[in-house]
């Protein structure tokens, strides 16, 4: 029997033909411009190609101002933009597969960083950084409207869904933790660290047709602190992911260091597997499929090695999840689902950080 990770399934509007989905994954190789470029869309459709069921894009800038890192990030702001994201979603529709393009804004992390407060932000990879700026009332007005118009776009232009980037201490993820030092009507209780978060999903939500699926994507952890845990308890979880339910989001994109990780101490289920029960939402789940090292550890000098997704496809099983994204695996085999699919995972190619200066 074929496993159940491997068989057609639907969320709402969202019909797939398999639960495996390509994890988000940035690689900054846009042109300056901001456009996804035709290597780009060669990229996305291989995967395709190779029967993954949805493929969610690198982040993507909802504006030129603050939301990218760099200027190579790509972008989903302009009509130019737009129509180059146009023909990637149509060359992995072409392949048989599903696309969402995955908005994106790095707050405290771009390269004109923006926050919830303001303050000096250490060195990274040796290059000093700009003080964060507090986001003042037309901050937050801009970025809103830089969201309706993405999300809009992405409605538009023929996507499947979309997904809302919420973790790893970017903008909306930076409002649920420590840096947020506000005590105005966006921080201090855990409502008010909600509250812009849920207004960008608001806005998402109501820019996009009545069934356009709308994914959420959080984590415990952030760049800057991988043991950061912003909910301790399930019951601060369930008031989280309920909160994404009644705003309008339709998946949780739930990204973990490890997709089998316990959620929290005394349990064994997962955060995602939690995710799903406080919410009865269907959940993505997301961390070490097929691969032994974690984020923080994959791109220094520790080699990586392959090893059997078994246990995070059992998630599905188990109905912890409903769905698992796979990420580097995937960057070092386009061919991931067929080689799983038949029992070939020890053939699978093990993940260097090396291929990405060469990846297609």
């Amino acid at each position: 029997m074929t496993h159940v990770a491997f068989q057609p399934a639907r969320f709402g509007a969202l019909q797939l033909r398999n639960r495996i989905v390509m994890a988000p994954m940035t690689r900054r190789m846009a042109g300056e411009d901001g456009l996804a470029t035709d290597a780009i869309r060669v990229y996305y459709a291989r995967r395709a190609e190779q029967e993954v069921g949805l493929v969610i894009s690198e982040g993507t800038g909802v504006d030129s101002l603050h939301a990218h890192d760099t200027l190579t990030v790509p972008r989903f702001e302009t009509p130019a933009q737009h129509e180059a994201w146009r023909a990637v979603a149509d060359a992995v529709h072409e392949a048989g597969g599903a696309f969402a393009p995955q908005l994106w804004h790095c707050g405290r992390n771009a390269a004109d960083p923006i926050g919830p407060s303001g303050g000096p932000l250490p060195p990274r990879h040796g290059y000093e950084r700009a003080p964060v700026r507090a986001m003042e009332a037309d901050d937050f007005t801009q970025v809103l409207e830089a969201y309706r118009c993405a999300a809009s776009a992405a409605c538009a232009i023929g996507c499947d869904a979309l997904e809302i980037h919420g973790a790893h201490g970017y903008l909306l993820d930076s409002f649920l933790g420590p840096n947020n030092q506000r005590s105005d009507d966006y921080g201090g209780s855990p409502e008010a660290r909600m509250r812009f978060p849920l207004e960008v999903v608001r806005t998402v939500r109501a820019a996009v047709e009545a069934e356009f699926p709308v994914i959420y994507r959080f984590s415990q952890w952030t760049l800057s602190d991988y043991g950061e845990q912003k909910w301790t308890t399930p019951d601060e979880l369930g008031q989280w992911v309920t909160a994404l339910k009644d705003a309008g989001v339709d998946l949780l994109h739930v990204s973990t260091r490890d997709a089998l990780d316990p959620g929290f101490a005394g349990s064994e289920k997962t955060l995602a597997g939690w995710s799903r029960e406080l919410s009865g939402l269907p959940v993505i789940a997301v961390g070490k499929v097929s691969v032994t090292l974690s984020m923080d550890q994959a791109y220094g000098e520790e080699r990586d090695f392959v090893t059997d997704p078994a246990g995070s496809l059992a998630l599905i099983e188990s109905g912890e999840a409903d769905l698992v994204a796979v990420g580097r695996a995937l960057i070092a085999n386009p061919d991931w689902v067929r080689v799983v699919r038949e029992g070939g995972w020890r053939d699978l190619k093990a993940f260097d950080a090396s291929i990405l200066a060469d990846l297609h």
